[in-house]
């Protein structure tokens, strides 16, 4: 939808009062495109109109049974796929009794099916919902916001992408090294590369500014230094690498119990500033195949030692009014580090792979049976 159908809209939903100060389709048609969005920003705040309201009208296309069907087969693939991957993650604990190497090589198969499978479909899923359905509303909203963003316009920059993807390809390797080496050699390779691909997927994520799930990384690549530990342990004292593995191994599962409490006691360490932020914006997503569901996402503009900040927020179920004023805890040294939700909800399933993978580690840390 152009900006003279926008201004179309506007005069429609517009009282009839407010309707006199508008102008007419010719005058508007008149204006440049700069000037055109100056004067809808202008209107819908004359106008008292709620912006979700224009959002929604030009956000949701016409039902497409096309689109509709995929999303639906995405959702069985994942759920399939899931089904399948912990039924072969718990047969391969089983035959890694009897033969380690094919053993190996199912639960490495499984925790691909389990979690590798639901999250490229989850991401899948969600860049072909973006690009369908959902409008950013910045030609009304933003056009008078000169700040720095917490998210990347089109593409991430190549450093965003380069350390993602290297650490994305270093996990699958550790994964796929549970079925290809052996004993020592197996608790360093599999330790190695899991640390060392989780630390970039965090450096990735902060240079992408999503402060938060950056730091749940942290908990992934902590299990694979422990792992490194005992190894480096077992080569000066191999009596006592039985007794080490059981304690860091029960300290780590407390620590993934404890994680939200952890995440909070260091957000809260780390922002004490507080500033009051403006809802600027709210994005309305609805999916074609639940037409009664709607979700939004609020923009939040805040301003940080003279520079103004932009916050893209996660997606919720409830809907924030525009120019609302809420107060954000934000890291004085780090702007875009902000305390704003307990935990992250997508942190649950890095938790929860972190939780399948710290199984296998502690059986590799063992040496029996898998290693």
């Amino acid at each position: 939808m152009n900006h003279k159908a926008i201004y179309m809209l506007i005069r429609e939903l517009s009282s009839e009062n407010a309707r006199k100060s508008l102008m007419t389709d010719a005058e508007f048609s008149m204006l440049t495109e700069e000037e055109q969005a100056d004067e809808i920003n202008r209107a819908v705040n004359a106008a008292h109109i709620d912006r979700s309201l224009i959002h929604m009208a030009y956000s949701t296309p016409p039902p497409n049974a096309e689109n509709t069907n995929s999303s639906k087969n995405i959702m069985i693939i994942t759920a399939v796929s899931m089904i399948i991957g912990f039924a072969m993650f718990i047969f391969g604990l089983f035959k890694n009794q009897s033969d380690s190497e094919l053993g190996g090589l199912i639960i490495a198969i499984g925790l691909i099916l389990a979690a590798g499978v639901p999250a490229v479909c989850y991401d899948v899923d969600k860049i072909r919902t973006e690009l369908a359905q959902k409008h950013t509303g910045s030609s009304i909203s933003f056009s008078e916001y000169d700040a720095d963003s917490n998210y990347s316009d089109g593409t991430p920059p190549k450093k965003v992408l380069w350390t993602g993807g290297i650490g994305t390809a270093l996990v699958a390797a550790s994964l796929v090294s549970l079925s290809i080496f052996r004993g020592d050699k197996l608790s360093t390779a599999f330790g190695a590369l899991f640390f060392a691909g989780s630390v970039l997927l965090s450096v990735s994520l902060r240079l992408n500014k999503q402060r938060d799930y950056d730091m749940i990384m942290y908990f992934p690549a902590l299990l694979g230094l422990m792992l490194l530990f005992i190894r480096a342990a077992a080569a000066v004292s191999p009596e006592a690498v039985p007794e080490l593995v059981t304690k860091c191994f029960l300290a780590y599962f407390c620590l993934l119990a404890l994680s939200p409490l952890i995440f909070n006691i260091i957000k809260l360490i780390r922002c004490r500033k507080k500033v009051i932020a403006e809802c600027i914006d709210v994005e309305v997503y609805k999916r074609r195949h639940y037409s009664h569901l709607t979700s939004y996402r609020a923009y939040w503009a805040y301003t940080v030692n003279s520079r103004a900040y932009l916050h893209r927020d996660l997606i919720s179920h409830s809907q924030k009014p525009i120019h609302e004023h809420t107060e954000l805890r934000v890291n004085p040294k780090d702007p875009h580090d902000i305390h704003k939700v307990l935990f992250p909800s997508g942190g649950a399933l890095i938790l929860l792979f972190c939780a399948m993978v710290g199984i296998i580690t502690f059986m590799a840390a063992q040496g029996t049976p898998i290693s």
